[in-house]
């Protein structure tokens, strides 16, 4: 307990030590009560101020506690329990007031860290890099934030009080829509990925989780949704599947994902009364085209030929790059197995129409094998095995055409690939020998030349037929020094006949196309000559029409060069293919070959006789030489004759033979061993 004289020494008192309560008298000198409350109250309103006043002062008393003074008490104080009262009540209010003070100071506190808590929390919502929603119980919007009118492009007004619906794209099904608003019903949280539109309609994609938000009672008073845009992420992972699904030239499906697609195909299908097709198509001069124009024109024609392909074919086909040169198309399960089948043929005369590639026009056809599941094949391997046999069937028939499956071309396929190589080493173990067919003139019964026809007989094996190793030597590219072995020894063969005596005649050899491309043709063919001085007026060149499908001018410039140094060109097989009248007066063709399949059936098909007549009319018009192969009965001869077509060849005069018979067949050939045929049946 500390005490002052007067009310100046009591306020220094208060000053350098704060009581707990101050009990002061009314009448004092320096200071008196009133002063010192009022000092006290600017020093401390919460520090508790008892008024003694005398008998008579009430009116005193009374304006000490307007000024702040707590209680009072008179003079003298006779009852110190009284006293002790007023004491401790206003200590017990000082106390409350502090308390107060204390909890309203904290108070504050908290309500300015949450404050800025909550303003923090506003700023990283406002600013997430991610989209915020939330919806009240129903899904009515109640706030959206600036990341959110980014992305969709709805202002924050536009979308207040209406549903997320009005993003939806239409991608996912209604059930998708109804899991998820019954995981968020239920108080769970929801995750998954939205495909939306934004307000101008265009796609994009989110990930999205959307948690409810409850009330102190646990009740569920809204929701919160945060969707991170991941349109990009999207966008690559179907570039990634594009590309694990589709060929990276064409755009069409890829071997990979048609392996998959068969192999689901077969699991799905009813074998009682569905049938799987396939169908595999191989462009049958790709190769040629390649090496003609380049690698790039190639790809550009697959392209074209991809494309027209999935016109052809239409939506519910499947088109597939295989490998290489090859496609294979698969037409819907079927309960017909003869109904998708029948697509073969129209895919087959599409691709027989003209494509233009940079401007230059190519035919590019195709050889199709066809084949069946379950009959043809009891898994995805063994029947795009199966179907390789086919195809290769479907060019071993002469090409842009169409062979189905049977069981014994299985066993051709893995024949020929024995074949293939076995005919590797063909050319340096000897294997190779040449047969010579004449050329007869039936107006003057001269022989006018011989036709060089290449022939196999491996080791210990049976004579190969040509129609199935000279494709192989194509395949592989051994064609082009198998040719140039075929022109070294045939030429010296007549060198040395004529040494021997025997007339000079014209010598046919056949130019294959891919020989014609890949090889320097004009520089082999002088280098030959140079060697075995066999006069370049005697050698004609014997050229398929393919080369004249290119009618480029690197193949323009090698045929002048040729026929410059004296030789003969002539068109093989004329009629197969695809010659006009515009190509023949274009390039420095001299003799027409007509084939041999026109000559066979022109007796009996009417087709076929008016275009061996159409042929020879041609060949006279343009003042060419013209010569029929494959001529075998008197009444073919008797006929071409009538039309003025006196070159003949054909089994009717003669097979092919090796060189010692074919000497032996000129040194007993008169003029008029000629008019004996005319008289054979």
């Amino acid at each position: 307990m500390l005490s002052a004289a007067d009310g100046r020494l009591g306020m220094e008192i208060i000053r350098s030590q704060r009581p707990d309560i101050i009990i002061t008298d009314l009448s004092m000198p320096n200071m008196n009560g009133l002063e010192v409350v009022e000092a006290v109250r600017a020093l401390d309103k919460n520090l508790p101020i008892v008024m003694l006043s005398g008998n008579g002062m009430l009116d005193d008393a009374m304006e000490a506690i307007r000024l702040g003074a707590w209680d009072y008490i008179s003079k003298p104080v006779r009852d110190l329990f009284e006293l002790e009262m007023i004491v401790n009540r206003c200590l017990e209010r000082a106390r409350l007031l502090s308390e107060n003070k204390s909890y309203q100071t904290n108070l504050e506190q908290l309500v300015t860290q949450r404050t800025a808590q909550l303003a923090k929390l506003f700023k990283a919502v406002e600013q997430s890099a991610n989209s915020v929603i939330i919806t009240d119980i129903n899904g009515a919007i109640e706030y959206v934030n600036p990341k959110f009118s980014q992305v969709t492009g709805y202002s924050q007004d536009e979308v207040l009080g209406k549903n997320p619906r009005i993003l939806k794209s239409g991608r996912h099904p209604e059930q998708y829509y109804r899991e998820l608003w019954k995981t968020i019903s239920a108080g769970k949280e929801w995750r998954g990925e939205f495909s939306n539109l934004t307000k101008d309609g265009k796609l994009f994609w989110e990930l999205c989780s959307i948690a409810p938000i409850r009330d102190e009672t646990g009740n569920i008073t809204s929701y919160v949704a945060i969707k991170e845009d991941i349109t990009d992420r999207k966008a690559y992972e179907e570039r990634l599947l594009y590309q694990a699904h589709h060929d990276e030239l064409t755009g069409v499906f890829n071997r990979y994902y048609l392996q998959s697609y068969l192999e689901l195909q077969m699991e799905i299908m009813n074998r009682n009364n569905q049938y799987l097709t396939v169908m595999l198509l191989d462009i049958d001069n790709l190769k040629f085209i390649n090496d003609t124009f380049g690698h790039e024109f190639g790809d550009q024609l697959l392209k074209e030929v991809a494309n027209r392909l999935k016109k052809v074919c239409g939506n519910t086909y499947i088109v597939s790059r295989f490998v290489a040169d090859e496609f294979i198309v698969v037409p819907p399960l079927s309960e017909n197995a003869d109904e998708p089948r029948s697509q073969a043929e129209t895919i087959r005369s599409a691709l027989n129409n003209v494509f233009v590639i940079n401007g230059t026009e190519v035919v590019a056809t195709a050889s199709i094998g066809v084949v069946g599941y379950p009959e043809d094949g009891e898994c995805v391997e063994t029947l795009l095995k199966h179907a390789e046999a086919t195809m290769f069937q479907a060019k071993k028939n002469g090409r842009n055409s169409i062979a189905y499956y049977t069981r014994e071309l299985s066993n051709s396929l893995q024949y020929r690939f024995e074949l293939a190589t076995r005919l590797h080493h063909a050319l340096e173990r000897n294997e190779f020998m040449l047969n010579y067919q004449p050329q007869i003139n039936m107006e003057t019964g001269q022989i006018s030349g011989m036709e060089v026809l290449l022939r196999w007989q491996p080791e210990n094996g049976k004579s190969i037929p040509p129609d199935i190793f000279i494709s192989l030597l194509e395949e592989n590219g051994h064609i082009v020094p198998v040719g140039e072995w075929v022109l070294w020894h045939a030429c010296s063969q007549c060198v040395e006949w004529e040494k021997q005596g025997l007339p000079p005649l014209r010598l046919s050899v056949n130019i294959s196309a891919i020989q014609f491309i890949r090889s320097d043709l004009d520089e082999t063919v002088q280098r030959v000559l140079r060697t075995t001085g066999f006069k370049p007026t005697q050698l004609c060149l014997e050229l398929t029409e393919s080369i004249l499908m290119l009618d480029s001018a690197k193949t323009i410039a090698r045929m002048q060069t040729l026929t410059s140094m004296g030789i003969t060109l002539s068109l093989d097989d004329f009629g197969t293919g695809y010659s006009s009248l515009e190509y023949l007066g274009r390039l420095p063709i001299k003799e027409l070959k007509i084939d041999r399949a026109f000559i066979n059936r022109m007796l009996t098909t009417d087709n076929d006789s008016a275009l061996v007549n159409t042929i020879i009319a041609m060949g006279h018009g343009l003042n060419m030489e013209l010569v029929a192969e494959g001529v075998e009965t008197a009444e073919q001869l008797a006929y071409l004759i009538d039309k003025k077509c006196f070159t003949i060849q054909g089994f009717l005069i003669s097979r092919p033979m090796p060189a010692e018979e074919f000497k032996q067949f000129m040194d007993q050939w008169t003029p008029q061993s000629a008019g004996g045929y005319l008289i054979k049946n």
